[in-house]
């Protein structure tokens, strides 16, 4: 890395490196020295942009929240909106070694987030923007008569939400036992219920 590159550059790459180190050897065994030695920089470069480890982790939470959100921004918005939803939702699902890796460390966020309130707070904000989104999917797709006018499209987001949440989970905890073709699979034949077909 050279002495010129900018501060989001260099905080992106720590950042990249976390992530790696994390889904490699999970949180709570997570050093600033693997995350330097990841990154190829020194452990003072990384004090010198987080102040603290606790900082570090936040920032490397909303650094995979962002990915996320970049991926989802991707998705063409397109009839019919059954499909889209699809899509839209298909890019939280583990079905690539990047996402499978983004898994593991989402999880291990999560878990810290149960005792640590500012990143409960990154979750919660990330959860509220996912669930705008997916309403506002929903909401096009009645507008569009895709999906039947007495749906309660708020109730179906957060459900929509937690059944993607809970296949993650399930990937995770049962691996090749609950395989990323039936994790898409499911999706689909949840959101073709959701659509009345």
């Amino acid at each position: 890395m050279t002495q010129h590159a900018d501060a989001d550059t260099r905080r992106g790459q720590v950042a990249a490196a976390l992530v790696s180190v994390v889904a490699e050897r999970g949180l709570a065994r997570t050093t600033l020295a693997d995350v330097a030695r990841t990154a190829g920089v020194s452990v003072g470069l990384v004090q010198r942009y987080f102040r603290s480890k606790d900082e570090l982790l936040r920032f490397g939470i909303e650094y995979v929240y962002r990915r996320a959100e970049e991926r989802t921004a991707a998705v063409p918005v397109q009839p019919p909106i059954r499909e889209f939803v699809v899509r839209l939702m298909e890019t939280f699902l583990p079905l690539t070694d990047e996402r499978r890796a983004e898994l593991r460390v989402w999880l291990s966020f999560v878990q810290a987030s149960l005792t640590d309130a500012g990143m409960a707070a990154i979750h919660r904000d990330a959860t509220t923007r996912l669930l705008r989104g997916v309403e506002e999917a929903l909401w096009g797709a009645q507008r569009a008569g895709e999906l039947a006018a007495g749906v309660d499209v708020e109730e179906e987001a957060a459900a929509l939400v937690a059944f993607v949440d809970g296949l993650c989970l399930h990937h995770a905890a049962t691996g090749e036992g609950f395989d990323a073709s039936r994790i898409a699979t499911a999706l689909r034949a949840y959101v073709d219920r959701l659509f009345g077909r």
